[in-house]
């Protein structure tokens, strides 16, 4: 979907494209021993690491079908409510609304329960008996709510999520589990996507800034921008990384076929990104090669260039939205060690030599306002 005028006229500094090999045919079982070998040897093509805590989040194991109309529905969408209104009052980020949606979905699928396991109770089946609060304040909802996150006026000893340090770098249901210490830590992350669907309904802003910590004195080095606003650690969405310097040698369009779609050719860089690829974003379709008639000049017929689908446009859907976000953090924290040259979705397109996102032009090919032509329903992924 993309060639080097796209990115010239988005005020790139990076190099011209490195010109086409010559096409070298190669064995299915070679080509994928080729694969694993590059592999393991792709993080000695550079010696930067990325930060701790960089990691995407994938669902989990199960399955979650809760109500999708009725009276529980209902309710769930005025809980949500509640606990966004609880998050912005406290000036949280809504990757804490995310969180505290999960957190309900899986102990009590968003209901004011009388009981549960032991003595648990209430929305976020919290417990007396380790120091939440009285059977009688577990149940009003507010509290509940204010006691997960750790930001009442009647705060709980056992530490709520502003009380973790670094939640908001952790997987989601890490950060789930970091609060409720439950005897099934990874249950929490097959909720994600009805978080996402709930929090839609509710017309919840799940991007929207803010400060991790409430406020919280004893916080962890947050940074600020000039606004004062704290800047979120990138690995929350597609964030910058500055630029990203290196050189990665020249590669012919060798491994046959393109082990994402079973056609044509991709470089033995990108055949290692999609082996990559698949392993962090377990399930996430994805399709490199294409021969792009029309468009001769793209890395898609150079074995270059992979697109991941979102589904609908994304502009639409906040589920959506998400999903392509996960893709290009992952993609962008990952990139100095496999060779990601530039990234393109939702309009925004980001290079390596930059290291910042910018808006897309479409480079006079696309029409950046279509969903397709703009991808603002994939994410378009360029190696070196």
């Amino acid at each position: 979907m993309y060639d080097e005028r796209d990115l010239a006229k988005a005020g790139s500094a990076g190099a011209a494209l490195l010109g086409r090999g010559a096409m070298v045919k190669v064995g299915i079982l070679a080509a994928f021993a080729l694969i694993i070998a590059l592999f393991a040897l792709a993080p000695a093509a550079k010696t930067n690491t990325v930060a701790a805590g960089c990691s995407i989040e994938v669902p989990g194991s199960g399955t979650d079908q809760p109500e999708t109309d009725g009276p529980l529905h209902a309710q769930q969408i005025e809980y949500v409510k509640m606990f966004d209104r609880i998050a912005v009052e406290n000036n949280l980020p809504g990757r804490a609304t995310l969180v505290a949606i999960m957190t309900a979905l899986q102990e009590s699928q968003i209901r004011n329960l009388p009981g549960g396991h032991a003595d648990s109770v209430g929305i976020f089946q919290q417990r007396p008996s380790t120091g939440w609060g009285s059977k009688q304040q577990l149940q009003t909802e507010e509290y509940a709510t204010r006691a997960f996150f750790g930001v009442g006026p009647q705060d709980p000893p056992p530490p709520g999520l502003i009380d973790i340090d670094g939640w908001y770098t952790m997987p989601l249901t890490e950060a789930a589990q970091a609060v409720q210490v439950s005897a099934f830590p990874d249950a929490y992350a097959r909720h994600e996507g009805t978080a996402l669907k709930l929090a839609a309904e509710a017309g919840i802003n799940l991007d929207r800034p803010g400060d991790p910590y409430g406020g919280r004195p004893s916080r962890p080095g947050a940074t600020t921008g000039p606004s004062g606003a704290p800047i979120l650690n990138p690995c929350t969405g597609p964030g910058d990384t500055g630029p990203i310097d290196g050189t990665w040698p020249e590669e012919s369009c060798s491994v046959v076929p393109d082990p994402s779609n079973g056609r044509g050719c991709v470089t033995p860089r990108t055949a290692a990104w999609i082996m990559q690829a698949r392993t962090a974003l377990r399930g996430q379709g994805m399709s490199c090669w294409d021969a792009h008639a029309w468009n001769p000049t793209s890395d898609h017929p150079r074995g270059r260039a992979c697109d991941l689908m979102t589904g609908r446009d994304a502009r639409k859907n906040a589920a959506e939205k998400a999903k392509g976000d996960r893709i290009a953090a992952w993609t962008l924290s990952t990139a100095r060690q496999t060779g990601v040259r530039y990234v393109i979705w939702y309009g925004r397109i980001w290079s390596a030599s930059r290291g910042t996102w910018e808006k897309y032009s479409g480079g006079g090919v696309y029409d950046a306002n279509d969903p397709n032509g703009g991808h603002f329903n994939h994410v378009h992924v360029s190696m070196y």
